[in-house]
């Protein structure tokens, strides 16, 4: 193995680590640098004689031949195939992932993220078994990701890409489904370039495996197995901040019930002195001295 593998491998390994050490670093935005990284290493060594970053880490299959290592399985995810699809992908990461790991912490995203790339690496390898094929990306993770997404919080609007000002906020389960069929249209020249059996598999696991991985303890905050509602009502001023409350109450999980109450105290305004609010050990508060018990 070159040397620029071994650097792509120190990437992806110092993304895992890092949210491990350094409070408060979300895993999803470490893979996106890492990502990055991997890119730029698989890139460079294209100048360099021997095998690619991409063809010593990547998951391939040769007719007649083994897989390739096992732990390729892994790190074909860091692998990209070109600019536009790791910009497609980076733009899941960075503007949207974030915003559910905040919800669900890191540990279950991570097993979203990547038991969700490990079932859409499967249901490709059920499918193309008897073919010759090399499959790298994170779309299986990152589609298994919108999924939980979509079934965890239905109702929650997402602000649509950074470039393009202005467009409404759009429900999450329309924006994995719209992510899929924009994945089809924009990754290949041809559809059969398309890994769409690992983007189904990835998109289904999420869906399916949500609720049990909200089983997992998270740790972090204190979970609310229940809540004062009739005392956040007078706070709920805007249309916003109502439709937040029903979300609150319709949720029966307690850390679904924390994420939307983190989320109401984000956009809720203090009643006496009008400046932000936040949560301390189950209350509201600010910074005048305010404080309503939740």
């Amino acid at each position: 193995m070159n040397a620029l593998s071994w650097a792509a491998l120190a990437a992806i390994a110092g993304a895992l680590v890092l949210p491990l050490v350094r409070r408060g670093a979300l895993l999803s935005l470490t893979l996106a640098i890492a990502i990055v990284l991997v890119y730029i290493f698989d890139y460079a060594s294209a100048f360099f004689p021997g095998p690619t970053v991409a063809q010593e880490i990547a998951w391939f299959h040769a007719p007649g031949a083994e897989l390739s290592p096992l732990w390729t399985i892994l790190t074909t995810n860091f692998v990209h195939g070109g600019t536009t699809h790791l910009m497609f992908n980076l733009l899941g990461f960075v503007l949207i992932t974030p915003i559910l790991e905040e919800r669900i912490g890191s540990l279950r995203w991570a097993v979203v993220f990547f038991a969700g790339a490990l079932a859409g690496e499967f249901v490709f390898w059920a499918v193309r078994y008897q073919e010759g094929w090399i499959l790298f990306g994170a779309s299986s993770g990152l589609f298994a990701v919108l999924g939980a997404f979509a079934r965890l919080f239905p109702r929650e609007r997402v602000t649509l890409f950074l470039p393009f000002p202005g467009l409404p906020a759009v429900p999450v389960l329309y924006l994995a489904l719209g992510y899929l069929l924009l994945n089809f249209a924009f990754l290949a020249g041809s559809f059969s370039r398309v890994a769409w059996e690992a983007h189904l598999g990835g998109l289904g696991f999420g869906l399916v495996a949500a609720p049990l991985v909200m089983r997992i303890p998270a740790g972090g905050p204190a979970k609310l197995a229940a809540l004062n509602v009739a005392a956040l009502e007078p706070l709920a001023t805007t249309r916003e901040l109502r439709q937040i409350l029903d979300e609150l109450k319709r949720a029966d999980v307690p850390e679904v019930r924390a994420a939307w109450l983190g989320q109401f105290a984000a956009k809720a305004r203090c009643p006496t002195c009008g400046g932000p609010v936040r949560i301390r050990r189950n209350r509201l508060t600010s910074t005048c001295g305010w404080r309503q018990p939740v």
